[in-house]
């Protein structure tokens, strides 16, 4: 089984609290182009941010994607 990162959660989290890209950039200490990347999946957090975040969002830390399972290179 392989265990591997779907879409980013990052949009309707900030929508659930009502929070922008900018205000979360700010918050996370980063750059809103670089939460602009994070949301579209062109960069993924790393383990440090991907925690800061969480906490920000009041998530757990794997709440953050989606994840699929693969089974024998299947889904």
């Amino acid at each position: 089984m392989d265990l591997r990162f779907g879409r980013c959660r990052l949009p309707e989290h900030l929508n659930r609290l009502k929070m922008s890209q900018s205000e979360f950039a700010i918050r996370l200490g980063v750059s809103k182009s670089m939460v602009s990347q994070y949301m579209t999946g062109e960069k993924k957090f790393s383990l440090l941010k991907a925690k800061i975040a969480a906490d920000i969002l009041g998530i757990h830390i794997e709440d953050l994607y989606e994840w699929v399972l693969f089974k024998n290179g299947k889904r």
